[in-house]
């Protein structure tokens, strides 16, 4: 955590960027205009998740104008999950903000975001109800998020929207590596924080193109696997082995009790195949089902005896 602030920050805005000098000017005079007229301390902390271009010397040239500019320049491009992680480490404020540096995330809604997060909220994701984006990356987008907020439980309509604001506690929480920060809002309510969102306008790309492709969508599937054997099973890892292992075993026994029928009928069974499907299925399922036992095992004997799970104390000194 950075300790040189030697003032009382109110909002962190981290803003992860890759190649994106055309648009960090024009991006630093929309947020300070927005900053404006919003009550408290601020600071801007971009990320340059190594760029090729003249991304670091623009920003160096507003960071030398505006103390309240902070660089992060990563070795190589990491991706969004760690230039943003690496982006929260070094928050000061109470409340941090995040969007995307392409300016399709419109600066001049944070005060739209701010004021839902007043409600009670512990984390505001955008909602892009209006994409300007072609008609493929809508549809990709539309079903994604419904699967996402299916599969995930968390009511919400657009999962991967860069414009969110966090109360800090949802931000020290979160674990980001590969492209979980397509799921944070889910991460989040798996915590136990509560999650909201807000319909926010979304800009059209005026610079470069986009890095959104076809292997991505299929990335976010795979991710999506992850993300629900990480929210439902992580502390319970039986409870998905377990119900695999038991229906294989079942399958399995009942395959070899229909052949011992027919031995028991005087039919020769040494030759069927189904023999040997119904004795690798037992044996699977056994495996299984031991999987799942030495998982918990392992969450057993790694658990804390503190977690950070509590959410305020009240009469403990």
């Amino acid at each position: 955590m950075n300790e040189d602030s030697d003032r009382k920050t109110s909002f962190s805005v981290v803003i992860p960027c890759y190649n994106e000098e055309k648009s960090l000017k024009e991006l630093y005079d929309r947020l300070t205009a927005t900053f404006s007229a919003i009550k408290g301390e601020y600071e801007l902390i971009f990320v340059d998740d190594g760029s090729t271009d003249n991304s670091l010397y623009v920003l160096k040239e507003i960071s030398n104008r505006d103390k309240r500019v902070k660089i992060l320049h990563l070795r190589k491009n990491f991706g969004k999950s760690q230039a943003l992680s690496q982006g929260f480490w070094y928050c000061n404020g109470e409340t941090i903000i995040t969007l995307d540096a392409d300016l399709q995330d419109i600066p001049e809604e944070i005060p739209k975001l701010i004021e839902s997060l007043d409600k009670g909220f512990d984390l505001i994701s955008g909602w892009k109800k209006k994409r300007n984006d072609p008609v493929g990356r809508k549809i990709a987008s539309r079903i994604f998020n419904f699967f996402t907020s299916a599969i995930t439980g968390i009511k919400i309509h657009d999962f991967n929207c860069g414009l969110k604001i966090y109360r800090k506690e949802v931000t020290k929480s979160l674990v980001l590596y590969g492209e979980i920060y397509r799921f944070i809002p889910a991460l989040a309510g798996w915590k136990g924080f509560l999650v909201g969102e807000v319909i926010v306008k979304h800009g059209p790309r005026k610079y470069g193109k986009s890095k959104f492709g076809t292997e991505r969508f299929l990335r976010g599937f795979l991710d999506l696997l992850t993300i629900i054997f990480l929210t439902k099973y992580t502390q319970r890892p039986l409870h998905l082995f377990g119900p695999l292992g038991i229906a294989l075993s079942i399958l399995g026994c009942a395959l070899d009790a229909y052949l011992a029928l027919l031995w028991f009928s005087g039919q020769h069974i040494g030759h069927r195949p189904l023999l040997a499907l119904g004795t690798l299925l037992i044996i699977i399922g056994i495996q299984f089902i031991f999987f799942g036992l030495l998982g918990e095992l392992i969450v057993f004997s790694s658990r804390k005896e503190k977690d950070s799970i509590v959410k305020g104390t009240y009469g403990i000194k």
